[in-house]
């Protein structure tokens, strides 16, 4: 009787080779994410938030969004209300643009922001801040907790007129 194929030493090291592979690419993945970000959620996957939790609360993350003008004044806005329509979800944008200072005080992240509030009703937009909070939803009546307060982003932007 001969060997199947399967059993062929080529065959074996071949699968060998490719499982050794995959397991180094996964430390190099892992130090991608935590310094650059992930390009495309292949090794962590999107976490579903909104899982009901023990005791009736589903926890997640929301940034409260605040616009502070010239004269002192300050307007709260959603996430959804601060972006322009897109088929994005809001959370994921900001995730990614307000994550932290470094990342929101981008120029680019600047520029775009000082053109959005360029025309604002309520006058020359000066600041704009992301207060990052975890808060638990009652699954019972949507009543919402603030669980605590997260990183805090200001982006300052000047005499936005």
């Amino acid at each position: 009787m001969t060997n199947s194929p399967s059993a062929s030493p080529t065959r074996r090291r071949a699968v060998r080779t490719v499982f050794v592979l995959a397991l180094c690419a996964l430390p190099v993945q892992v130090v991608v994410r935590e310094v650059v970000g992930e390009p495309y959620p292949g090794l962590y996957q999107p976490s579903f938030g909104g899982v009901p939790l023990t005791g009736g609360e589903a926890t997640t993350t929301d940034a409260v969004v605040t616009l502070d003008y010239a004269d002192g004044r300050t307007r709260a806005m959603s996430m959804a209300d601060a972006l322009p329509p897109t088929g994005i979800l809001p959370r994921y944008v900001f995730s990614r643009g307000f994550r932290d200072q470094a990342t929101a005080d981008d120029p680019r992240t600047v520029a775009w922001l000082r053109e959005r509030f360029a025309d604002d009703p309520g006058g020359p937009v000066t600041g704009f801040d992301v207060q990052w909070q975890q808060v638990g939803y009652s699954v019972t009546d949507g009543s919402r907790r603030v669980l605590s307060d997260g990183r805090h982003v200001h982006v300052d932007l000047g005499g936005t007129r």
